[in-house]
């Protein structure tokens, strides 16, 4: 195997596979990357056995062959070189040469034989949307998967499909988040599948933004994703979904209309204060189109004021600072509503105009 490729097209390749790499892998192999040389084409893959990450890039190939090595080590290093224009990889016997200006460095193989393929996937079951529309929706919502074990089916993320729209779904029982993206195409007309949330936002940081055409192909346990030079699969969680409608209140007693950034802004003074406390909370007193923040602890105390536009009851509501500051920093909006259905239920935030993206933070309970 002998190939001269672009250093900052290789080494971008090494990082979008290493994603794959399990950090403790219980199997030796699963450290590695594999290089796959063929024609003019050096394909990069790696997998931890639940996720499998392969990339193409173009080279100039002198002899077509493969091998693994240890991905890490490939990958932190060629990062250092791409400050040059080229380099060259050889694999002679068992060692993996890269020669850069006059420099070389030689890498031990590992035994490419035992190396896993990556799974087939029918299209019989697809839909495609726009790679910066699926990055943008995933990212909204990642922060509310749930970190426990104790619902698994809660440690991942929905993906709701319904005719011509997709839906991204998260939630850890103390907040939701729902975001919504166009579907260009698709095989039928609604599907389902949950994917491990802490695997799909690694998968979502590999997505550009723009109008790129993914193709997502389901089957039984698995999903892949189709990005033209990079191909991912990953596993699938078994099970139901939570009914996320049902959890959505369908009246509200108050309802404020709010510029974002001035709100996030007198949160986040706030919360200099809140986090000082056990469960960071705030308290905000809605009355006279003025939200005011309060939070006291024993560093001090801060009131903040934000305009808005109040329709309904006034209100006294408090809630776990970083809850609310988790959903606030995820939108681009300029304008949003807050539904209030009472101090003890659940707080809706979503656009002031649509439906691209829906909130959902409970409140915790004021003393006194």
């Amino acid at each position: 195997m002998k190939f001269i490729c672009n250093t900052e097209e290789f080494s971008n390749a090494t990082a979008t596979v290493s994603k794959a790499i399990s950090a403790k892998p219980n199997i030796p192999i699963l450290e590695g990357i594999k290089l796959s040389v063929q024609e003019d084409t050096v394909t990069i893959s790696a997998t931890d056995l639940e996720l499998f990450i392969e990339t193409k890039i173009k080279a100039s190939v002198k002899i077509e062959g493969e091998c693994v090595v240890n991905g890490k080590f490939l990958n932190e290093f060629v990062k250092k070189l791409t400050y040059l224009d080229e380099i060259e990889l050889e694999k002679l016997g068992n060692t993996l040469f890269i020669r850069y200006g006059d420099n070389e460095t030689e890498i031990q193989c590992l035994e490419e034989d035992t190396y896993p393929e990556i799974r087939k996937v029918s299209d019989e079951v697809f839909f495609k949307v726009k790679e910066g529309d699926l990055k943008e929706a995933i990212e909204a919502i990642s922060y509310c998967v749930a970190q426990d074990d104790n619902r698994p089916i809660l440690k991942g993320i929905l993906l709701d499909l319904q005719g011509d729209e997709l839906t991204a779904v998260a939630l850890d029982g103390y907040r939701l988040g729902y975001a919504k993206c166009e579907v260009v195409d698709s095989s039928r007309g609604d599907y389902k599948i949950i994917i491990p949330g802490k695997t799909l936002s690694e998968i979502a940081k590999i997505f550009e933004e723009g109008d790129k055409i993914i193709k997502i192909t389901m089957q039984k346990n698995i999903v892949l994703f189709d990005l033209g030079n990079t191909v991912i699969t990953t596993r699938l969680i078994d099970g139901d979904f939570i009914d996320y409608k049902r959890l959505i209140p369908a009246t509200y007693t108050t309802h404020v209309t709010v510029e974002t950034d001035n709100l996030i802004k007198g949160l986040d003074r706030a919360s200099l204060v809140a986090k000082k406390q056990k469960n960071n909370s705030l308290k905000l007193s809605i009355s006279g189109n003025v939200i005011e923040i309060n939070s006291t602890s024993e560093i001090g105390k801060i009131r903040e004021t934000v305009n808005c536009a109040l329709e309904g009851k006034d209100l006294d509501i408090a809630f776990n600072s970083r809850f609310l500051a988790d959903a606030l920093t995820k939108i681009k909006e300029d304008f949003i509503d807050i539904k209030f259905s009472g101090a003890t239920s659940p707080t809706i935030i979503v656009p002031k105009e649509g439906d691209k993206f829906l909130y959902m933070v409970l409140p915790i309970r004021m003393l006194g």
